[in-house]
């Protein structure tokens, strides 16, 4: 009487799924394999439909080597009936303490310190940081730069605090020395003040943040941080409203909410899935007449593969103060952190700003991970380059109501096009070599050395 029951078991049984029985990791001699299973989102139990599994595999294997630990991973199924099967995930571990010399320029960016090529404006130093400690994936460094702006920093980094990796904490001390500030823009370009001592402008601040992660791509940060910032006489005389109302001095308590969502399929170079984030700051209490002003920043991105060997990609950025009082230190518009392509030389600060991005990318050389035989060690001998013919256009628009008369670019839409050599390569090195022509029919050759969306 068993047997007909036996049969109509088997016949019924769901064999669309593979149920993992177990996860077998190899290569990570330093790294636990808590870490790896919480950024590949993989368990023992766990129920996944056969349909699915080469697509959840790939998500997994970026998700792991978007901890920045690895410099390759790979995840193989070896089925042991038609419902049960075992992984195995193989990784290749990266170098994990860096001593980086700096060497950078005090402009916003390269192409900008490039038309003057003053090598007094050079800063110098030494980063000291270890990106693994304990096999934790916790991060600690220190910084020690010297040259034209001083800057010494701590950083403690702990991203998979609780055992299942849902939160992280981190701990930032720092102190910056400014030998030359911005006191304003004119004619779309920075104007400095200059002092004789090298502390024109002196920045301390001590930042915690508490990480909670859900799934793997997803997390909301929260941090407080206390800022203390300073000016000499003459840059308060100048412009009154660098830290508002002629202050020389300010210090202030700052609260910030990160939200970020990453399914980029490599977030140093991407060329499939998408980014969002969403930081809302609160500069100040606004006690004893002190600072208060609100910043809402957020970004959108998408890439996809649009044929055989073509990728595209668009992007938004913007930025909204409620609040029209705003000093100046934190009035940054376009051309420090958010560029367009094709003005590269110019500044424009305001209260708001709108930015979009787009590229199409014809891929030349596909990226593939080599051996380089003659180095031994497994942590440097995996080489790997990528590059891509790149044509972009992009947007933006600032609404400035403090400085608009005297910097053309403010109100108004600005645009540019272009086209460009993408190359991707060894730990996560990008470099960009681009032409482009802005609405001015301004054109020249520029270099930068991040992914452009």
């Amino acid at each position: 009487m068993l047997l007909p029951y036996a049969t109509l078991a088997q016949k019924t049984r769901d064999t669309s799924f593979f149920r993992i029985t177990e996860i077998n990791i190899i290569g990570n001699f330093k790294t636990e394999d808590r870490i790896v299973l919480i950024a590949a989102d993989l368990t023992i139990n766990q129920r996944i439909p056969k349909k699915d599994m080469k697509l959840q595999f790939e998500t997994a294997e970026n998700n792991v080597q978007n901890t920045d630990l690895f410099n390759t991973v790979d995840i193989s199924n070896f089925p042991i009936n038609d419902t049960l099967t075992e992984l195995i995930i193989t990784v290749s571990e990266r170098w994990f303490f860096w001593p980086i010399p700096i060497v950078e320029n005090a402009d916003p960016n390269f192409n900008t310190w490039w038309q003057r090529k003053d090598f007094s404006r050079l800063n110098y130093g030494l980063v000291l940081m270890y990106n693994n400690l304990g096999g934790k994936a916790q991060g600690i460094g220190g910084l020690i730069q010297l040259g034209y702006s001083k800057r010494f920093a701590l950083l403690y980094n702990i991203p998979y605090a609780s055992s299942n990796g849902k939160l992280g904490v981190s701990f930032y001390g720092g102190y910056d020395q400014q030998h030359e500030v911005t006191i304003g823009t004119n004619n779309n370009k920075r104007v400095f003040y200059t002092g004789l001592g090298g502390n024109t402008k002196e920045h301390w601040q001590l930042q915690f943040s508490l990480l909670h992660r859900h799934k793997i791509v997803t997390t909301n940060t929260i941090s407080a941080a206390f800022k203390n910032v300073s000016i000499v006489p003459p840059v308060s005389a100048l412009k009154q409203d660098y830290l508002g109302d002629s202050l020389p001095n300010i210090r202030y308590l700052e609260l910030s909410y990160l939200f970020k969502k990453d399914k980029r399929n490599y977030k140093h170079y991407p060329l499939t899935g998408y980014y969002l984030d969403l930081l809302i700051q609160q500069h100040g209490l606004g006690i004893n007449n002190n600072l208060f002003l609100t910043t809402f920043e957020g970004s959108a991105s998408k890439f996809l593969k649009v044929h055989n060997r073509v990728y595209g990609a668009i992007g938004f950025k913007g930025k909204f103060t409620p609040q029209n009082n705003i000093p100046y230190f934190l009035q940054q518009g376009l051309g420090y952190d958010n560029n367009l392509r094709g003005y590269e030389y110019y500044v424009v600060d305001g209260n708001h700003f709108g930015m979009f991005k787009s590229n199409i990318k014809l891929e030349l050389i596909e990226k593939k991970n080599s051996l380089l035989k003659k180095i031994k060690n497994q942590k440097f001998n995996t080489f790997y380059y990528a590059l891509y013919l790149n044509f972009f256009a992009d947007l933006g628009y600032v609404d400035n109501q403090f400085s608009a008369q005297a910097n053309s670019f403010s109100n108004q839409w600005l645009y540019s096009s272009g086209i460009g050599l993408d190359l991707s390569t060894y730990y996560d090195s990008v470099f960009r070599l681009e032409f482009s022509i802005n609405k001015q029919k301004e054109s020249g050759f520029f270099l930068h050395f991040t992914q452009p969306i």
